[in-house]
């Protein structure tokens, strides 16, 4: 892993966006090549000014394949399915090229060479990839070995986490410890009669991960920081977590280590003015961009009800600090759906969803009067997602660090969402939590801008639109 702006990106990712990058420059030489046989049109000045052009139609193919998470999931649904992705991935960048290009026609290419440039390097990067998935992800050259400090319950949380992992590291081996209750394979625990420090050199550990169920053994220390000495890298638990799987694990937390590395709670004012900049400046991008989408929505809604009811809602959330505002949707149920006055749960294919409701909550089109919300000043562009106060009276007193996530602005959409999707129980909430507390740990206007990219998969291809089903079929909080 490799940490830009506080938030860790895999060697893997970097390594295709690079090899993608290098493809998408390449293809506008040649599709201009092919277009005009070799010869270069006066206007288009010389071969060395077309830098230019070929960087900004690299960059705009990068941010379609990013936006389809391309950089964030591998073989989501076999090679097939990620032809078809990527496919996407490249309508989405020949739309978005074909209006830039009236925006900036200083590089402008050509209906022809840019169709060239993108078939070839829609061929090249399938190419790249099927390489890729098949001859360079499981080498265990781009595998960070790691030997395990324990073996006991946290470091058998190691090795699953490992194991679910088909790049990243590789457990070499398991460090017993005589008061840990064996619960890791056998044929991984190391013999207690090595020497640590040369044990980790003739196995070219890398790292060396502290997963101890109980205090750290004073009598190792000196054997850990010689091995530190040398170049191995020492990880505590809480942070492999947060490395390997961009959470806040709570079940190996401790106060002291939220204390001590909490640094995204101190915000202060530059980051607070930046923030606040770049959610204004979005937020009206947006409003500009989305209005003839919410003004057909909002006529669907208003036909579909026979102009009874309205067309918006408001309700109780809990935002910075614990403070109630009330949040702005498009009405996605019918407006008798708590005529009690008691929250529900929604449930899988709720009959209380109207037909227009069913399809704005897939595409999050229910959420859009939220930037309202965002220039009052209540919300963020990205966040946790607030939740109701009668939910967070009982999460709060259920899940330990569940008030972690009111230090920082309720958004309109967050980590949570693109990373795990709605909450369907309050085990989900639990599971929402780490990927909100990693959130609050490491938030920045990268990690923002980076939300915002797979926001746009979530809309695509309605990842995380529909809740996992609990065993009684209930899908989750956000409810009207």
């Amino acid at each position: 892993m490799v940490r830009i702006f506080r938030h860790f990106i895999s060697r893997w990712s970097i390594l295709l966006l690079l090899g993608e990058s290098l493809i998408g420059i390449f293809a506008v030489y040649v599709g201009v090549w092919v277009r005009f046989g070799g010869e270069l049109p006066a206007e288009y000045g010389h071969w060395s000014d077309m830098m230019l052009r070929s960087l900004f139609f690299a960059l705009v193919m990068l941010m379609s394949m990013a936006a389809t998470g391309r950089y964030q999931r591998m073989l989501d649904d076999g090679f097939s399915g990620e032809i078809l992705r990527v496919g996407i991935s490249f309508i989405i960048a020949m739309v978005a090229l074909g209006l830039l290009f009236y925006v900036f026609p200083d590089i402008f290419i050509g209906r022809g060479a840019n169709g060239l440039a993108m078939g070839f390097a829609f061929i090249m990067f399938l190419a790249l990839r099927w390489f890729f998935y098949h001859y360079v992800v499981d080498l265990d050259a781009l595998k960070r070995k790691i030997l395990v400090f324990g073996q006991g319950e946290n470091a058998r949380l190691v090795y699953q986490a490992a194991l679910n992992m088909h790049f990243g590291v590789r457990v070499t081996g398991f460090w017993p410890l005589p008061e840990h209750n064996r619960v890791v394979p056998d044929t991984l625990v190391v013999d207690s009669n090595h020497y640590l420090p040369e044990w980790v050199n003739q196995n070219g550990i890398d790292e060396i991960v502290l997963a101890l169920d109980m205090a750290f053994p004073t009598l190792y220390a000196k054997e850990i920081l010689d091995c530190k000495g040398k170049g191995v890298k020492i990880v505590d638990l809480p942070g492999f977590f947060e490395r390997e799987k961009h959470i806040i694990n709570m079940d190996v937390l401790t106060p002291e280590w939220w204390v001590h590395n909490s640094d995204g709670v101190d915000q202060g004012a530059r980051k607070e003015i930046f923030k606040k900049f770049f959610d204004i400046f979005f937020s009206l991008w947006f409003l500009a961009l989305m209005g003839p989408v919410m003004l057909v929505t909002a006529l669907a809604v208003l036909i579909e009800s026979r102009g009874r009811g309205p067309v918006m809602y408001t309700q109780e959330r809990v935002g910075y600090g614990g403070k109630i505002f009330k949040v702005m949707k498009f009405r996605s149920m019918n407006t008798d759906a708590e005529k009690d006055g008691v929250a529900r749960w929604a449930s899988h294919n709720d009959d209380r969803i109207t037909t227009v409701g069913r399809f704005i909550r897939k595409t999050r089109i229910d959420e859009l009067p939220q930037f309202i919300n965002v220039l009052r000043g209540e919300m963020s562009l990205v966040g946790p997602r607030p939740e109701r106060p009668e939910f967070v009276q009982i999460l709060k007193s259920k899940i330990p660090y569940y008030t972690e996530r009111l230090r920082v602005k309720p958004g309109i959409t967050g980590w949570a969402q693109v990373r795990y999707g709605y909450g369907a129980s309050e085990e989900d909430a639990a599971e929402k939590l780490k990927y909100d507390l990693y959130y609050v740990k490491n938030h920045s206007l990268f990690l923002d801008l980076l939300v915002l990219i797979h926001s746009v998969e979530v809309v695509l291809f309605g990842t995380g639109a529909t809740a996992p089903l609990n065993k009684n079929g209930e899908s989750h909080f956000d409810m009207e």
